[in-house]
């Protein structure tokens, strides 16, 4: 009649002050109800609080807010509330709501992170002056999309091996697996076509001059899945509109930041950034 612990996930953090996870819902603007999650820094504090907003990858996939995130409570320990918004377009809510994402880059999926973000600013939760959106793959294309199309809300953005230019990115897709490809068919469906006036227009190196934020990008030399020359678009966008920007190539690195040497300082590297700017 008694439980032993047998072994440990993680056992650095065994005694580690972690934050609170709470499940919450907000309205968006059409009255819709996103569901999300929102770390607390440990230490109690609740109101008035410096906010990253850390949109998923996927954008077919969900956080959890019942399993250690390693993102969020890294984050979190810094002293940061963060929301993870499972916006239209995740998995894990219903069909609905999964295919409610579709051909919404920019658009649908974007205003549900912008809304939960000013909904939580309307509570007193957060620092309408101290936000910043922080994200990897799609979350890097929302953290690049929140710059450039609501820059009035962030004072910077960090994208992870995030996408800049859809319209590339679906070239990119068609050239290695040909139209008949069932990804590129996939693709195609969720983003859109390339001559798709919406797809050029959401892509956020099109519109590198309207960002107001410092924008930092981080991304694996060697990932397959978003080729670094996003970044690269993106880097260049932003020197011809001079935006201030950093740039960290992980070299040898993947999609996934695989090797831990990454891992580390993708956080360093975000840490650093996050307490320069808010």
């Amino acid at each position: 009649n008694r439980a032993e612990v047998v072994g440990q996930e993680y056992p650095p953090l065994a005694k580690a002050a972690l934050g609170t996870v709470r499940s919450i819902t907000y309205r968006a603007r059409d009255g819709y109800e996103i569901p999300a999650y929102l770390t607390l820094p440990p230490g109690g504090e609740s109101k008035n609080l410096p906010l990253v907003v850390l949109p998923h990858g996927g954008p077919r996939a969900r956080d959890s807010g019942t399993s250690f995130d390693w993102w969020s409570q890294f984050i979190a320990s810094r002293g940061y509330a963060v929301l993870q918004p499972q916006f239209r377009g995740s998995t894990g809510f219903g069909q609905k709501h999964g295919l409610a994402g579709y051909r919404q880059w920019g658009q649908l999926m974007q205003h549900d992170v912008t809304d939960g973000v000013k909904y939580l600013i309307e509570n007193g939760t957060a620092d309408a002056s101290r936000v910043c959106i922080v994200g990897a793959s799609y979350g890097g294309y929302a953290a690049l999309a929140g710059a450039t199309f609501t820059p009035e809300l962030y004072r910077c953005a960090v994208s992870v091996a995030g996408v800049s230019d859809l319209v590339e990115m679906l070239r990119w897709v068609e050239g290695r697996g040909g139209v008949d490809n069932p990804a590129v068919r996939f693709w195609r469906k969720h983003i859109g076509v390339a001559s798709d006036p919406n797809v050029i227009a959401y892509s956020p190196v099109r519109a590198a001059e309207r960002i107001k934020s410092h924008v930092m990008m981080m991304h694996g030399e060697d990932d397959t899945v978003v080729p670094y020359m996003q970044t690269e678009f993106m880097v260049t966008a932003m020197k011809r509109a001079n935006v201030k920007h950093d740039l960290v190539k992980l070299k040898s690195e993947d999609h996934w930041l695989s090797r831990s040497p990454s891992r580390i300082e993708m956080l360093t590297q975000l840490d650093r950034f996050l307490e320069q700017h808010i």
